[in-house]
């Protein structure tokens, strides 16, 4: 009895899934060369813009390429039911409306990200500064991290959000660990910068609690990042 199309197993496919996830070059370069321009296409005629298609696909080439742990690699879920190349379009999909939904701002809190620190010393000075300057220091910091640049953003999303380390990251992009973290130590310092900037610009540039806002903020800045990142329905 012949196959019917919902049974055809796409062999070619799934020996390329399977090479790719024991990290086998050429079948990397395959992919790279014939399967991810397809998911560009199919995101750019989805209205996907180049900034976002770019991160969902090093998000995609990390979560589904590289091992986690002794986890391997999450193309190894692709079962040959169905074109590769559709398997991997539907997940880069998802992932770009997670990055978009999270662009246009999350549901927060009136105390996010201060929410945070609600452990945190001194809980008396905290909630006053809560009440003081809570509105305009959490505006100034949700602005800082919407204006990251894409790299940071994504070695973010990656590090706070999916939980991957350093060694993992440096494998999906290809360079030495201590430029991963060196990337994320700029991307964290560059955040507290432009918090201070814009709450200073929002407040006035003399205000005597901005040193103690900042300390708090960095203190739980990792916290901080991460729940503003995090949005409903962006996991594949």
């Amino acid at each position: 009895m012949a196959k019917t199309p919902d049974t055809e197993v796409h062999e070619e496919d799934l020996a390329l899934a399977r090479a790719c996830a024991h990290g086998d070059p050429v079948a990397l370069a395959a992919l790279e060369a014939h399967i991810i321009p397809q998911v560009r296409v199919a995101l750019k005629r989805r209205g996907v813009d180049e900034t976002t298609t770019d991160e969902a696909l090093q998000v995609l080439r990390a979560r589904f390429l590289v091992a986690d742990g002794a986890l391997p690699p999450r193309i190894t879920e692709y079962s040959g039911r169905g074109p590769l190349s559709a398997w991997l379009r539907m997940t880069a999909l998802r992932l770009a409306w997670g990055l978009v939904n999270e662009r246009k701002g999350p549901a927060l809190s009136d105390d996010a990200p201060l929410e945070a620190l609600s452990g945190a010393p001194h809980d008396m000075e905290l909630q006053y500064l809560k009440s003081r300057y809570g509105a305009d220091f959490n505006a100034a910091f949700q602005e800082a991290l919407a204006g990251l640049e894409p790299r940071a953003r994504t070695l973010l999303r990656m590090h706070l959000v999916d939980g991957m380390g350093t060694a993992r990251i440096a494998e999906a992009y290809g360079v030495d660990r201590s430029s991963v973290k060196r990337w994320l130590a700029t991307a964290r310092e560059w955040l507290l910068d432009q918090t201070r900037t814009r709450f200073a610009a929002r407040v006035g540039a003399r205000v005597p609690e901005l040193g103690s806002l900042l300390a708090q903020l960095q203190s739980q800045l990792d916290l901080s990042i991460r729940r503003l990142m995090k949005t409903e329905g962006d996991a594949p």
